[in-house]
C-alpha cells in the first residue's frame, strides 16, 4: 500500500510542477532572469524589429518591450508589446514559465519568425490569454519569438 501511494505521488508531482512558473537562473542588475543566461548586448526595441523583419527574422537576437500579456494556462509565453506592435514570446518548447502575474518590461532573447495560425491554434491562444476565443475567426498571422532567455524588469 505504502509503495503504491509513493508510485502515485511520484507520478502526479510533474503535473503540479508544469502549473508553477520556473525559478530564476540569476538575477542581474536586480532582475530576474528565466531560462538560459541572457547573452550581453543591447537590445533591439520590438516595435523597431517588426518594422524591419527582414533584418531580424530566423536569427537569434535580443528585444525588449513592455509585457502586454502573459499565459494564464501556465505562464508558457508573453507578449511582447511597444504600442499595437506586438509578438508573441513562446519559451522554447515549454522549457520554462513565468509567473501568470507579470507585468512591466522585458528583454528576450530569441528567433523572430512569422506564423500562420490555424484557426483552432488562434482559437487556443486567445483562450490562453484569458479572452473569448469566439471572437476569433479564420486563420492569423502572428509575429513569434522562440526565446531561450527572458529578463523580467518589473514595474518599470
Amino acid at each position: 500500500m505504502r509503495l503504491s501511494l509513493l508510485a502515485l505521488c511520484l507520478a502526479v508531482a510533474p503535473l503540479f510542477a508544469a502549473d508553477m512558473p520556473s525559478k530564476p537562473i540569476a538575477i542581474v542588475d536586480g532582475q530576474p532572469v528565466y531560462g538560459v543566461d541572457m547573452p550581453t548586448g543591447d537590445a533591439v526595441d520590438i516595435k523597431d524589429a517588426l518594422a524591419n523583419v527582414a533584418q531580424y527574422a530566423d536569427k537569434p537576437s535580443k528585444f525588449s518591450g513592455r509585457v502586454a500579456q502573459v499565459c494564464q494556462t501556465k505562464g508558457c509565453w508573453l507578449v511582447l508589446a511597444n504600442g499595437e506592435t506586438h509578438a508573441r514570446v513562446m519559451f522554447g518548447k515549454h522549457d520554462f514559465y513565468i509567473p501568470k502575474d507579470t507585468t512591466g518590461n522585458a528583454v528576450v532573447y530569441g528567433t523572430l519568425t512569422v506564423k500562420d495560425l490555424d484557426e483552432k491554434t488562434a482559437k487556443h491562444l486567445a483562450e490562453d490569454a484569458g479572452k473569448d476565443p469566439a471572437a476569433v475567426t479564420g486563420p492569423q498571422v502572428e509575429y513569434r519569438i522562440t526565446a531561450t532567455s527572458v529578463m523580467l524588469q518589473p514595474g518599470v
